[in-house]
């Protein structure tokens, strides 16, 4: 005997929600074991790191006892400022005259082709004032192709 349509279309009903629980219960236990591997995995890590913080600890203690500094990879290697600092409190020429006078040697060889690293080891002057007077000169030729300061 067959079952009256209404009683058909719940049944349906609750057979379809029973199956999207179940989807919905699996992808949910698939995502917990994920989450759970993740958790291993950052204890992991944490644990490793936390040895390697006692590890450094240790080296610093020592070497405070021992009165040495700890060597750096570019100890040999000669700093070189990347920025100056302007001295503001003096007047500067605000001209062509003034700019070309102040930077004219910078324009001259970023034009006969030298790297501003080049640049800075010659005159003397910080890379990363060099590298902006470099494309500040770079950019102005570009906007003014007679390459005057003047304009």
């Amino acid at each position: 005997m067959a079952l009256p349509l209404v009683w058909q279309v719940v049944a349906a009903s609750l057979l379809a929600t029973a199956l999207f629980a179940a989807t919905a219960a699996l992808v949910l236990a698939r995502r917990m074991v994920a989450l759970g591997r993740a958790h291993e995995a950052a204890e992991h890590r944490l644990t490793h790191l936390a040895c390697e913080v006692r590890r450094l600890e240790r080296l610093v203690a020592e070497a405070t006892r021992r009165g040495a500094a700890i060597p750096t990879s570019r100890a040999a290697e000669p700093l070189v400022p990347l920025i100056s600092i302007p001295d503001l409190s003096r007047e500067g020429e605000h001209d062509a005259a003034g700019l070309a006078e102040k930077h004219g040697e910078v324009w001259a060889l970023v034009e006969a082709g030298r790297t501003p690293r080049e640049i800075a080891d010659e005159i003397g002057r910080p890379i990363g004032e060099v590298e902006l007077i470099a494309g500040l000169h770079r950019q102005h030729l570009a906007a003014h192709p007679r390459g005057r300061h003047d304009d």
